[in-house]
């Protein structure tokens, strides 16, 4: 893996960068300094009232074949609960209200893209729908949609262990309350 995702300044052009730090890369031609931040990300945790989570096996990489919840990256101007409410309708074909959300936790992630393992601060959102009806996946994103009661979730099988710990939290949440 690339110790950073940027090959030229973004300013200049200028290559190589220096590296000040595993999230700060400088170009000693024209001084800008690149940064790897976290990159905002919601996923949602979607119940029937039969007690069953939505959940999806991945269509790519990574963790292609691997399980995981409707979500993705934060769009400019969308909020944690618009984004989970858009990636569970574009995923799925499911349509959840953004005000039927309900925060759950937020988590860090490492996410694997065009090379280099960026951060991630996953933002998890509850929602519940009387059933699911139809549900439809979107191809080269989900080769499956599946159901579980929450207890029976195969937690090992997800992609990314910021979903399982969602997961797992929901469940100490029901289990508690």
């Amino acid at each position: 893996m690339p110790e950073t995702p940027f090959e030229h300044c973004s300013r200049c052009g200028a290559t190589p960068l220096v590296t000040k730090s595993s999230r700060e890369f400088h170009c000693r031609d024209c001084g800008h300094h690149h940064w790897v931040t976290p990159i905002p990300a919601a996923g949602a945790l979607i119940m029937d009232g039969q007690g069953r989570l939505l959940v999806v096996r991945r269509a790519h990489e990574p963790g292609k074949g691997q399980l995981g919840l409707p979500g993705g990256v934060i769009e400019p101007g969308e909020t944690g609960e618009q984004a989970a409410a858009r990636e569970t309708e574009e995923e799925v074909g499911l349509v959840v209200p953004p005000e039927a959300l309900r925060y759950l936790v937020s988590l860090n992630n490492a996410y694997l893209y065009q090379g280099f393992v960026w951060p991630t601060i996953d933002l998890f959102y509850v929602g519940e729908v009387e059933s699911f009806g139809v549900l439809r996946p979107a191809p080269g994103e989900v080769s499956e949609v599946l159901l579980f009661p929450l207890s029976s979730v195969p937690l090992q099988e997800f992609a990314f262990e910021s979903n399982a710990e969602a997961v797992r939290r929901l469940l100490r949440q029901r289990s508690d309350g």
